[in-house]
């Protein structure tokens, strides 16, 4: 059976550790409307509306980890866990174009490593860097142990199944004095849009719920989580991203048709009601934001979001 569950359609901003059906559900959700025949305008398309309705906020939090990466060199092993669309991958190569390292991406769902695989080849057009992709959860990394030089899981962890055991393989598949930066969210500032929304139209409602534990939130669980599996060294700070768009209009549509299940039941009254009211609440609630191009850091665009607020761990071995 096809997940019919709204809270499904979060996992967009955060991709990784989702099931295959999940994900299926979820490409073909967002192309359903105007899938292009050939195999390229696919993924091509398909890469564009997903990394649309992210909001950009996944790829600014994956630039800033690079950027506080120790440096990648041709010696550099790099295993970017919970992949998504590649875009720690795509980063690392966009930023590292002439070094010859190594990396590994993976994900549990194979339709998200297709398209990463679409995705960071299109970045690595030099032939410098070796890449290579599997279908693997990161709970049961299947890697020997002492892999790798560098590890990312960018807001995954907190979506496996078994936390605690992908901090495990994170730490076993490290090389010693390797460096794993690990991320989840404190807070997530489209939620109390959505909230406003909803208790406008349907006050009596429970409130949307991300389906996460609350722990995920906390500084402490994430440090007590990557200590238990054996890292001695974690230093955990938070960042703060964007969830973003050109206008308030785009910002507000992408987040109606992400949580677009929510309303499903709805009559067509409370359903426009409630895109009107989330679209007031993003008016109030938006700052600017400026980020650059993706593929061309010297190019910004003017956009308009809401703080996205991460949590982020360095681990050492």
């Amino acid at each position: 059976m096809v997940p019919q569950s709204p809270a499904l359609l979060y996992y967009l901003s955060i991709p990784s550790a989702l099931t295959q059906e999940q994900t299926q559900f979820i490409l073909q959700s967002l192309t359903m409307s105007d899938q292009p025949k050939a195999a390229l305008e696919y993924f091509d398309t398909l890469s564009t509306t997903y990394e649309a309705s992210t909001g950009g906020c996944t790829r600014e939090l994956g630039r800033y980890l690079i950027s506080i990466a120790p440096p990648f060199t041709a010696d550099s092993k790099v295993l970017d866990n919970a992949c998504g669309n590649g875009i720690i991958a795509q980063e690392i190569l966009i930023k590292n174009p002439n070094v010859p390292l190594s990396i590994t991406c993976v994900d549990g769902a194979s339709a998200m490593v297709d398209l990463a695989r679409h995705a960071v080849q299109a970045r690595n057009g030099n032939s410098f860097a070796t890449l290579s992709f599997d279908v693997v959860p990161g709970e049961n990394l299947t890697f020997p142990d002492d892999e790798f030089t560098h590890s990312i899981t960018n807001q995954g962890i907190l979506f496996f199944k078994d936390g605690q055991k992908g901090a495990r393989e994170i730490y076993r598949t490290l090389q010693p004095k390797g460096t794993a930066i690990i991320t989840s969210w404190k807070s997530l500032g489209y939620i109390p849009l959505i909230h406003q929304a909803q208790k406008a139209v349907r006050p009596d409602d429970a409130l949307f719920r991300i389906p996460i534990s609350d722990d995920w939130y906390s500084t402490a669980h994430l440090e007590k989580t990557l200590a238990e599996a054996g890292f001695g060294n974690v230093q955990i700070h938070e960042k703060t991203v964007y969830y973003a768009a050109k206008s308030v209009g785009v910002m507000s549509g992408f987040l109606v048709k992400l949580f677009g299940q929510l309303v499903q039941g709805w009559s067509e009254e409370e359903t426009a009601q409630f895109a009107k009211e989330l679209r007031k609440a993003a008016e109030k609630a938006v700052v600017k934001v400026q980020r650059p191009v993706v593929g061309n850091e010297e190019e910004m665009e003017e956009l308009v979001g809401v703080e996205m607020v991460a949590l982020v761990a360095v681990a050492r071995k």
